[in-house]
């Protein structure tokens, strides 16, 4: 029963040496490792300390390195996964809401004086702008009392946990997280255009015809080519994970072996990823409509969920009426890839920070669309 699986799996991998689009993303991504290697070299600092810098930077700038930028992510890091940062995110919506109750209680007093109501309602008035000026208040304290709870948590868990991480391996963790947010990017925006053509093709007449005239079933051709594609794309990611892992090391004579703890959140994200492409390209039976579906999900509505996702991100948009209802109704329904990127990319500084519901959600979303999409392939006649 294997057999045949496999000779899907194999048969996608030939038809593949044919696509000019998947040889340039492999062209591509292979191009990525001298960028990643090449560029950077390790430098002495005046007090003997060695730090990873950029190999072209004049020796008299070079003074800071890489280990800096780190310090940044790694706190980020960290307060998504001690929940910080979901905390200070409710106290910001609070005073949001407390100046907005602020805001509406002035206007409403200022109306009630222009209009000459009486000196009890205008008093009754000033009584509720008092009572929001002091939930503002209130808030305003909780939120900061709260920051710097971040701040001194945060900080007191870097440290903990660095104290004995040198500058050289700072800067090599920095490096390599950049890697791991260029290689899900690349292999994400690569793959669109690489898998969008693999259904299409599949059920071209003629095609099918031949491959289904053969002792093989339905369901065996059709996940055949979904795991195909994706075997595909994940051992030209491995590969290219695998010359970049060394190459850095080689240079830097840092060994950073959570590396390779981003790629299964990467690999997940190609999955979910071919199997909306695929589905599109199964109902619609074309491969431009897959590959520019693919490209308007990816860069436009994931860019969207994203953003709802963190209201912080786009603070214009608490202004909106009706946005928090529909953030909170897009996060039980669309995954988000930037969250599954940053996952991934927390990971290979060995911190756990998992989205769970974005994680859950394309789970959903990977069943539901392979399910579907081979169900209308069982029945349909081609």
């Amino acid at each position: 029963m294997k057999g045949p699986v496999f000779a899907i799996i194999g048969d996608t991998w030939r038809q593949s040496k044919h696509q000019l689009v998947l040889l340039m993303l492999i062209a591509m991504m292979a191009l990525t490792v001298p960028l990643l290697v090449m560029p950077i070299q390790v430098r002495t600092a005046p007090d003997g300390t060695e730090f990873l810098d950029m190999r072209f930077v004049q020796e008299g700038r070079a003074t800071r390195g890489f280990d800096v930028g780190w310090d940044g992510l790694y706190a980020d890091a960290i307060k998504q996964e001690i929940g910080l940062t979901e905390k200070i995110r409710e106290g910001r919506k609070k005073v949001g809401d407390a100046t907005d109750a602020l805001e509406a209680a002035n206007f409403r007093l200022k109306r009630l004086e222009f209009e000459k109501a009486p000196a009890d309602v205008i008093a009754a008035a000033e009584a509720q702008r008092r009572n929001s000026e002091i939930y503002l208040d209130q808030a305003t304290a909780e939120w900061r009392a709260d920051m710097n709870e971040e701040r001194r948590r945060t900080d007191e868990q870097v440290e903990l946990r660095t104290s004995s991480i040198s500058r050289l391996q700072k800067g090599v963790e920095y490096w390599l997280s950049q890697a791991v947010t260029m290689l899900f990017i690349i292999s994400m925006l690569g793959f669109i255009a690489a898998s969008a053509g693999y259904v299409p093709s599949m059920i071209e007449a003629g095609s099918i015809d031949l491959v289904l005239s053969k002792p093989i079933r339905r369901w065996q051709l059709f996940f055949g080519k979904y795991v195909g594609g994706l075997l595909l794309i994940s051992t030209t990611l491995l590969v290219v994970y695998v010359l970049v892992f060394v190459g850095v090391g080689v240079v830097s004579g840092v060994w950073h072996w959570p590396f390779f703890f981003a790629l299964p959140m990467t690999v997940f994200s190609l999955a979910l990823l071919n199997a909306i492409v695929g589905w599109v390209g199964l109902w619609t039976r074309s491969t431009s409509m897959a590959m520019v579906i693919g490209y308007v999900y990816y860069l436009v509505v994931d860019t969207a969920v994203a953003l709802l996702a963190d209201p912080a991100a786009a603070p214009f948009l608490n202004e909106i009426k009706g946005v928090e209802q529909l953030a909170n109704f897009v996060k039980l329904t669309f995954p988000s890839f930037k969250w599954l990127r940053e996952s991934a990319e927390a990971s290979m500084f060995s911190i756990w920070f998992f989205p769970w519901k974005h994680v859950i959600v394309g789970g959903i979303w990977l069943v539901v669309c392979l399910g579907t999409a081979f169900n209308r392939f069982r029945i349909n006649d081609y």
